[in-house]
This record gives structure tokens, sequence and C-alpha cells, in this order.
């Protein structure tokens, strides 16, 4: 029998009294709750057999279990809550996974998981390759319902264009979990409500790809498994911190008119209007990558931008 098949889920009642937050005042973090639609996942994203998976909030193991019993050479799975912690240890038992308790959204996490000389042999010591798909290194998770799990895709995605944190082992395929609304705002198109700043970034740098679809959930709720392939060049032709700033400011009122927003880029930058070969008056949330790329563009050659452009993180 698989481990995935021996794997005995709680009811909704216990795992809602048993995996309770700060002293039973916090509902539990979200979890996969399904068997069969994880195999079934699993299978769309066609895993070479040998990958080794880093997986962050396996929560009750659904996936964990399912990846360990598809042929994964290894599945390092980071879970910081102690009591999913130690349901992990005690009900979903392979040679194949290895737990520990960090959590991926700490950033102090991923030079610690480098040194292990498991990820070591997989990176080798020279310069990460973007020309091609990490082959045998694959990164998985659930992300949370709340605003955590929001703030850490956008870091994810802040991440993929600077190369940074698990991005500077390499172009490493990713697939996420992630809650109905959190999806939405990633995928949202130009014109949509949804539309933020992360659906901008995620358009530039990656492509996603919708995988499988899920209301079997801890608690009950819809839930999708998203494919994420980082791009080997991102289709912007600005400096990333001119996008990156440019973004940021523009966003803040996004149903306002490019021609009213590009002033607080800085005092004069509506300058740079004319040199658009497109119609200022259009809204900022229904402009295209291409188009606030090109306003990045025109704002990196203005000789009388500001230059120190941020004092804190995106």
């Amino acid at each position: 029998m698989s481990l995935l098949r021996k794997l005995k889920l709680p009811t909704l009642a216990k795992w809602n009294k048993d995996f309770r937050l700060r002293a039973g005042t916090k509902a539990p973090r979200a979890a996969l709750g399904g068997k069969s639609f994880a195999v079934e996942a699993l299978d769309k994203l066609h895993l070479p057999v040998g990958t080794t998976a880093l997986e962050l909030y396996p929560g009750l193991g659904v996936w964990t279990a399912a990846m360990a019993s598809s042929g994964l050479k290894k599945v390092i799975s980071l879970e910081p809550h102690t009591k999913y912690y130690k349901f992990l240890q005690e009900n979903v038992v392979s040679d194949t996974i290895e737990y520990l308790k960090e959590d991926g959204y700490d950033w102090d996490t991923y030079p610690i998981l480098r040194k292990r000389p498991d990820i070591q042999a997989l990176l080798g010591d020279e310069k990460p390759d973007w020309s091609q798909v990490h082959p045998s290194l694959f990164f998985t998770g659930t992300l949370p319902k709340d605003a955590k799990g929001e703030q850490l895709l956008a870091q994810f995605a802040s991440c993929l264009t600077n190369r940074m944190a698990m991005y500077s082992w390499g172009r490493l395929d990713a697939a996420m979990w992630m809650p109905d609304v959190l999806y939405r705002k990633m995928v949202a198109p130009p014109g949509s409500q949804q539309r933020c700043k992360m659906s901008v970034v995620f358009e530039a740098c990656a492509d996603t790809q919708l995988i499988h679809s899920t209301e079997e959930m801890y608690p009950k709720g819809e839930y999708h498994l998203v494919q994420i392939t980082p791009r080997e060049k991102s289709c912007l032709t600005s400096q990333w911190d001119v996008f990156e700033y440019v973004l940021k400011h523009l966003f803040v009122m996004q149903r306002q008119p490019l021609s009213k927003m590009v002033r607080t880029l800085g005092p004069g930058a509506d300058i740079i209007l004319k040199r658009l070969d497109f119609d200022p008056s259009l809204s900022v949330g229904t402009m295209t990558v291409q188009q606030i790329d090109q306003v990045a563009k025109k704002f990196e050659q203005w000789p009388l931008r500001p230059h120190v452009l941020f004092e804190d993180d995106f």
C-alpha cells in the first residue's frame, strides 16, 4: 500500500480542534484534504523520477505523501507549525521524506538549505544556468489562505526577478497550491479589478499555468495548483529597480489616468508623457506590461529623474 493510501486524515471537526494556533485562538492554517486529486494533479506536472522537491507548508502531508509515492528522489518539507510537524513525523513517514521545522517565509532559511550537501550536489559550484529550467530540483507548497500567503507569493515574484533566495540557485520550476482569491490576483489581466503589482510582475517574468483545482481542503474552499516557470529573460527593457519604482507609484491609485499618476514619479515627470507611443489618458489598471515598461524606460532616460529610488523594500 502506498504512503498516500495509508495516510489517515482527521475529520474537519477534529482538525479544527487539534491544529489551532496561539492557544486555540486562531484557526488552523489551510491544508490539502483529498488524496485522489493529489495524485491526479501530480501526474499533470510530469515531474522526472529523479526529482528532489522542496516543499513549503505541507500541513497534513497529502501533497508530501503523493510526491513521495510517485518516484521522486527526495522531498524536503519545511513545516514551522509544531502540531503539523508532529503529525507529519508520526503519520507521513518515508525514507524519501525529510521534515525540517523551518519557515519558508523566513529568507534566512534559504542560505541554510543551500549549504546542505544534497542541495549542493544538485546545484554544483558553477554560476546558475538560466538557459534551461533546473532538471532535478522542484519548488512547491501550499500557500496560507491569509495575508501571509499573499505576502509570500509577492515576495516570490520579487525574488524571481532579482534571482534571490531559492531563485539564486537557478531557474527553478515551481507549482504552488493557492486560494482562489490569490490565484485571481496573480493572473489578473489589464482592466481586471484584481489587477495588482504582483499580477504585472508575474506577467513580465514568468509563464504560469493552471494545473488543477479542488475544494477538498481543510477548511473547505477552492484552491488551485499553479505552475510557475521563470522565463530565461523577462520582457522588460527598463532596469528592474526603475520598473519596480514606477510600478509601485502608479498602482497606488490604479483607477486614475496615467497622465495624473505619472506626477507621483517626481516633480516634472509628466514631461515623459509626450514621449510615449500610446494615449496617456488611459487608467493605470488597464495598462499592459509593455506600456508600464515603456513608461519606466522613458523615466529611466529622463536626466532629471530621482536617482535614489528606494529607502525600503518592495
